[in-house]
């Protein structure tokens, strides 16, 4: 009798131990969302920096004249009048003409 309670109380220790460990709430489960949650935060930061620069450089543009002038010359190719523009090939494309 004292046998079979003993191997009943183990077996419930067990299957007790299993479910705190590995079950839905347990501890490698809250573990895992731990780390889930850390990675997360450490991206929503990130993406507020970015946007917090963003956010600077759409108020530079709004705010100094001279800096949308550049952005608009280096991203689009912008010249003022009077004005001409020289595009160099890369050296690349220079090579594979000098080849053919």
């Amino acid at each position: 009798m004292k046998k079979a309670i003993v191997v009943v109380l183990t077996s419930l220790i067990i299957i007790v131990w299993y479910f705190a460990l590995f079950g839905e709430r347990g501890i490698i489960k809250i573990i895992q969302l731990q780390h889930e949650r850390d990675r997360i935060l450490a991206e929503v930061q990130r993406i507020q920096q970015k946007n917090e620069k963003l956010k600077r450089e759409i108020r530079r543009m709004h705010e100094d004249p001279h800096y949308l002038e550049s952005v608009a010359r280096q991203e689009l190719g912008v010249v003022k009048d009077n004005e001409i523009l020289f595009i160099f090939e890369d050296d690349e494309v220079e090579k594979k003409w000098d080849k053919d």
